[in-house]
This record gives structure tokens, sequence and C-alpha cells, in this order.
């Protein structure tokens, strides 16, 4: 009778992702082999993804959550904002690291299995930043690490890794294909080890977000708009002053010129502003981009020829409306209340909906 044989972990399976990752870091050698030969480099990046989402943006999960109270539809669109900010994280290390691994493999170039080693890239990136953001999440949401410093060390480590995804790429045929050897103990301890660390962060922002709920609720209808004073974008005399504008509807646009949805909207708001304005009601465009040159948002305003009064924001008006993500809309009641929120590309019939619903 034959001896039984253990059954391996299915290649691929989220299970066996602490000693994929773990074999990274401790044996990239065999680890990018592997990976150039089956694959699941990318996959693997995309889970660190979602675990980089799921423990080190819980807070930012939270306060997108507790906004399905008022619309489902805009919860939706800030989880999906939080999970896009860890994903461009991720490709600012994964998409340059196999453009240069495609161009160092020369005559052998193989762009599918380059991007495969490319995202293997992003794990010991990952773990080194990791490893900051939990320290950060004990010491209740504080750098406890300087930025500098957690970024140099991650882009360190993700270098070494990718000098031998290159070895890799260019010895593809040079040899028989070389026995590689599945994840082992110290890789899965290293994995595992990773995992602590996220659960670690995990516990620390839990534990600020439970102290801190008041800060994490949306701004919710009914709720007196906060007051704001900002001084007008386009050069012209005077300052926008929300308090001034109480007795007429107001929407207001929180956009920057970087946001291609953003820009997409003008021509809707702009619509909506030769229809409503000699209705009594007030548009005003608060300028997000943060650090714009004056000039340069004075051009951008003349080109599009933007009709209403826009303000420039550093950030503080951003943080009284708890806006996450661009573009943000409020559309502000004759009373000073919020009637009704919008985030992302809206359809100008929705918004004609709220601005009729708010004039009555």
């Amino acid at each position: 009778m034959s001896a039984p044989v253990s059954t391996p972990t299915r290649p691929g399976s989220l299970r066996g992702l602490p000693g994929r990752v773990g074999q990274i870091i401790m044996a990239p050698g065999a680890a990018l082999r592997r990976i150039d030969r089956d694959g699941g480099g990318l996959r693997d990046a995309l889970w660190l993804v979602a675990l980089g989402a799921a423990t080190f943006r819980f807070a930012q999960l939270v306060e997108a959550l507790l906004g399905a109270s008022e619309s489902a539809g805009a919860a939706l669109m800030r989880v999906a904002a939080v999970v896009s900010n860890e994903l461009v994280g991720a490709a600012w290390v994964v998409l340059p690291a196999a453009i240069l691994i495609t161009i160092f493999a020369g005559a052998r170039r193989d762009s599918a299995r380059d991007l495969e080693l490319g995202a293997a890239c992003y794990t010991p990136y990952f773990a080194l930043r990791a490893v900051g953001r939990a320290l950060d999440a004990v010491a209740g949401g504080r750098v406890a690490v300087p930025l500098a410093l957690q970024q140099g060390i991650a882009v360190a480590a993700a270098l070494l890794v990718f000098v031998r995804a290159v070895r890799v790429a260019r010895a593809r045929g040079s040899f028989p294909a070389p026995v590689i050897e599945p994840p082992r103990r110290r890789a899965l301890a290293a994995g595992l080890g990773l995992a602590t660390v996220a659960s670690v962060g995990l516990v620390g922002n839990v534990a600020w977000s439970s102290r801190n709920l008041p800060e994490l609720l949306p701004i919710r209808h009914g709720q007196v708009a906060p007051a704001f004073t900002l001084a007008r974008a386009d050069g012209t005399p005077g300052q926008i002053v929300l308090s001034e504008l109480r007795g007429r509807v107001v929407v207001l646009d929180f956009w920057a010129t970087w946001c291609p949805p953003c820009l997409a909207m003008m021509p809707t708001l702009d619509e909506l502003h030769t229809e409503w304005s000699g209705r009594g009601v007030a548009f005003v465009g608060v300028n997000s981009d943060g650090g714009i040159e004056p000039e340069a948002l004075r051009t951008f305003l003349s080109q599009h020829a933007v009709p209403y009064p826009v303000g420039v924001d550093e950030g503080e008006i951003n943080g009284l409306y708890k806006v996450r993500s661009l573009p943000t809309m409020f559309v502000i009641g004759k009373d000073g209340t919020i009637r009704d929120s919008f985030i992302g590309l809206t359809r100008k019939a929705t918004l004609t909906r709220a601005l009729e619903e708010a004039s009555r």
C-alpha cells in the first residue's frame, strides 16, 4: 500500500497567498522563476491591494459605508474611491517595474510575463510599508515613522526584487526549465508575519475609528451647510460668502482641473446655470486642486468659460463638507440646509429634479 499523499493547496488559491507572498520575501529568485513560468504575480498584488484597503484604510471604508443611510450609490462610490487610492499606490510600483523589465529583457521580452514579474515587485514594497502603516495606526493615526523614510525603505526593497526579476526575464530559454520548489515553511512564516502586521494595523484603525466615530459621520441631508468664505479665483474683486446666499438655492460643486469626471460635468452645470440662475439658484464652484497656480486656474476658467464664481480651497472646505472624491456636488436649500448630494458623474435630469424639489 502506498503512503498517503497530502493534498497540496490549489495553485493561485487565496489560502496559498501567505506562502507565495512569503516566498517572494524569503526566496525571491525561486518565487520569480515560479511566477515567470506559472504567472500569478499580478493576481497576488491585487490581493495585497484588497488587504491594504481593508486594514490600513479601515477608517475611510467606515466613513464611506456610513454614507449608505443617505445614498447607497454615493456610499458605493466612496468605497470604490478608497480602493482606487490603494490601487493607484500599487500601480506606481507595478507599471514602471513591468515596463523596465520589458526594456531590459531585450530579445527575450514577453509583455505578459514581464507584467507578472513587475507585479511581484509590489510585495516587498507593500510589506515594508505595512510595518510603517501599522505603527502609524497603533500611534492613533499619527505618523510614527517619517513617511519619506517609510517610502525610501519600501522602494529599496522593491528594487532588490526588480533586479532579480530582470535577470529572470533575460534568462528565459537560455537553460532547461529549472525545478522550482514550492513555498516552504520559512516562506509561509514570513507570509503569516505580514498578515499579523496587517492585523495590528487593522486593530489600531478599528480603535481609532471607534474613538472618532463622530468625525466619520457624513454630511447629512437636513444639516445646516457649513459656512465658508473664499476669494474668487477668476480675479474678480470680492469674496464668495455662503451665508450671503441664504434665501437662494445653492449648487455647490467641488472639482479639480485634473479630474476627468469633473471636466465632463462642466457642460451640464453650464446648461443648468443658464436655465436656473434666473430662477433664484446660485452656482458656486470650489476648486480642489490644492496648490494650483492662480494664473493657471484663471486661464483654465477663461478657456472653459465657467459662468459662475469659483473659489480655491486648500483642503479646509473639503474637510468641512467631508469630500472624499471628486466631483462632489451639494444642493443647499433656501433655509441653508443641505437638501441633496451627488458624487461622480450625475445626469442632468437627476440634478434638475433636485433643484425643482429644493426650489418649492
